[in-house]
């Protein structure tokens, strides 16, 4: 945020103005059909964010049946981010979270931080797909949540997924409500997505998928595309693609990507000629005994495909080590492998480390006056990071939403009690606690929850609390309850959304056989005994869940829609290949790889952002990427006596 950007919300904050443009929201959105309810927005906000001026939250009442007149609704959860505009272009972005069952909401400072890139110039829409993050209200097994509060908590997948374990138990729970989860689709969502546009005030619009994200976008191009004006696909799950069985043929080609841009360099190829042999020389060595010991831990097979995934997730130059790692690994060494996990390949961008690396070349005089230069825009990144934590506190001390005072004071009252009750005796008031988020408002629960577990002590300046909260108070502390079982429980809650959905729509056209098959094509089959430990177990899974497959699901999708189609060379989840494959049935579609990217493409360079950013302006015209070429990895070449 720019100085002139930053005195409008500090006067906002101060006078506690809020946004015209929320005072529809307020009364209830601009469709009668979709009603919208305002609600607190999730803590922390993060930096430069002001409830009611550049941010709010609420839920948005959506059928749970598009086919059904008059039928039950899900109440959805939602944040809109303002654009820094005066004069933000009219057709917002929305965010296709992955998974399915990711969330937005209860992330706002992450999902902000994404997306800043576009809110120069566009609003940017958050909300949690139905039965994901805080939209789980209809599918949420809160009895079963609390009993195994610990085992959702650390998410351990070998205690997860059998008939008797906490998922199975959670999908008992929660069919007994009477929901009817063949409701909890891609098809319905992708409805979703255009009843809150039209709530919202946004007939025209662009959507930005990510990971399953992009499958819900594909299915809005077939199923709503009324206002779509144009939809970016990043790192995609294809339709048609059995993305179960597939699930290794990403490593394999992020893989085989090494050893590409290695054999296209000279000084690579020169150095690891049978670099491909070597990568199936080091998967022998590390099935065999004894085991090779890196950072601590005993390694097995499973460590290429894990080191694959590694690099999906660091955005640095890990592809440039691998060639050199394999080689060791073969050999059964580890020095570079154990030198790169620890971080001792990473550049730390003081200016002392960016002059010596780039200022070979300047005169006396000019390495000063560059030196100067680094010190001072060090001094200014300090500043705005102070200052974006002194906005943030501001906001939520003056909001006239949010953490209420006495809320907070509660919230921190219990967070410092806590620290000195036994471990035993913190669980079963979590236990309690969890319990909040399947509840309405009650300032007798709170009562009850503190007078059965605080110690006797405390137990009186607590209640005094409880006491002298308000009702928004009160309202307050059960949303803090919902997001903070949300965020410790998010993994495991992901796996069980992802099972109602995947399981149901993507079975039988997945299966362990078909995976097997798949499998047996791998170039680089080291990859396999990683890929196989992790996915296998989905397929056990899904046999707990009723299949309900739908006609024509599965078929490419055709539209006439603007697509641009991003993939990334080291994306470990999804097919490096797909962008190109996706847009053979889309007339207007664009397919960019972009080199050194994992999953999440747009996390990973300001070339993929630019290429965004560039295609939402103007979806017609051809993307410029040229910028890509800048991203090819280069390579790390032992030095002759390691």
């Amino acid at each position: 945020m720019s100085p002139d950007q930053i005195i409008p919300v500090l006067i906002a904050l101060m006078t506690g103005a809020t946004e015209p443009a929320f005072d529809v929201l307020r009364d209830g959105g601009h469709d009668s059909r979709y009603p919208i309810t305002i609600e607190t927005c999730p803590r922390p906000l993060g930096p430069m964010e002001v409830e009611g001026q550049t941010v709010i939250c609420g839920r948005i009442e959506v059928p749970e049946d598009y086919a059904a007149t008059g039928g039950a609704t899900i109440p959805l959860a939602f944040a809109v981010l303002k654009s820094r505009s005066t004069a933000p272009a009219p057709d917002p972005v929305i965010y296709l979270h992955g998974g399915p069952g990711g969330y937005t909401v209860q992330a706002i400072p992450l999902n902000a931080h994404i997306f800043d890139f576009l809110r120069d110039r566009r609003d940017i829409i958050l909300f949690d797909q139905r039965g994901a993050g805080i939209s789980d209200r209809t599918i949420a097994c809160y009895s079963e949540l609390a009993a195994d509060f610990v085992q959702f908590t650390k998410a351990d997948e070998e205690k997860m997924f059998g008939p008797d374990d906490p998922l199975a138990k959670c999908l008992t729970e929660t069919t007994a409500t009477g929901v009817d989860l063949s409701l909890y689709n891609t098809t319905q969502s992708a409805r979703d997505v255009r009843a809150i546009m039209d709530t919202l005030g946004y007939p025209t619009y662009n959507a930005f998928g990510i990971s399953y994200g992009t499958k819900l976008g594909q299915e809005l191009l077939r199923t709503a595309p009324e206002g779509l004006r144009s939809l970016v696909i990043d790192s995609i799950s294809r339709v048609d693609n059995a993305a179960y069985d597939t699930n290794g043929m990403p490593a394999d080609q992020a893989l085989g990507w090494v050893v590409d841009y290695c054999m296209a360099e000279e000084a690579c190829a020169a150095a690891y000629p049978d670099l491909e042999e070597t990568i199936a020389a080091a998967g022998r060595r590390l099935a065999e005994d004894p085991k090779l010991t890196v950072m601590g831990e005993e390694v097995g097979p499973e460590l290429i495909a894990d080191l694959l995934d590694a690099s999906n997730g660091r955005n640095m130059p890990f592809t440039a080590y691998l060639p050199q790692v394999f080689t060791e690994l073969s050999e059964g060494q580890t020095a570079t492998l154990q030198k790169l996990l620890a971080g001792d390949f990473n550049f730390i961008p003081t200016p002392e480390a960016i002059i010596a690396r780039y200022g070979a070349g300047l005169g006396d005089l000019d390495r000063t006056i560059a030196e100067v230069a680094l010190i001072e825009a060090t001094q200014i990144t300090s500043a705005q990071s102070a200052l974006a934590k002194l906005l943030s506190t501001l906001s939520d001390d003056l909001a006239s939403s949010g953490a209420l005072n006495t809320e907070a004071l509660l919230d921190d009252a219990l967070s410092s009690v806590a620290a000195t009750m036994e471990s035993d005796d913190v669980l079963a008031m979590m236990r309690d606690y969890v319990m909040f988020i399947g509840q309405q408002p009650d300032r007798a629960a709170i009562e009850t929850l503190i007078a059965t577990h605080v110690p006797e002590v405390e137990k009186p300046r607590l209640l005094g609390l409880v006491a002298a909260m308000t009702e928004e108070d009160v309202d307050a502390f059960y949303q803090r309850a919902r997001v903070d079982s949300a965020n410790l429980t998010s993994r495991s809650r992901m796996t069980f959304t992802l099972g109602i959905i995947a399981c149901q729509e993507d079975f039988p056209f997945n299966s362990p056989e078909g995976y097997d098959a798949v499998a047996a094509n791998y170039r680089f089959p080291a990859v396999d005994p990683g890929v196989r430990k992790s996915t296998l177990p989905l397929y056990g899974f899904c046999d707990l869940f009723d299949k309900h497959p739908r006609d024509g699901f599965h078929d490419p999708v055709v539209s006439d829609i603007p697509v641009l189609a991003m993939s990334g060379t080291k994306d470990t989840q999804t097919d490096p290949e797909a962008a190109e494959k996706v847009v053979r049935t889309l007339a207007n579609g664009q397919a960019v790889l972009f080199p050194e990217a994992g999953h999440a493409v747009i996390q990973f360079s300001q070339c993929a952002k630019d290429v965004a950013v560039g295609f939402i302006e103007d979806p017609s015209a051809p993307v410029n990427a040229a910028c890509t070429a800048n991203l090819i990895p280069k390579f790390y070449i032992a030095p002759p006596n390691q």
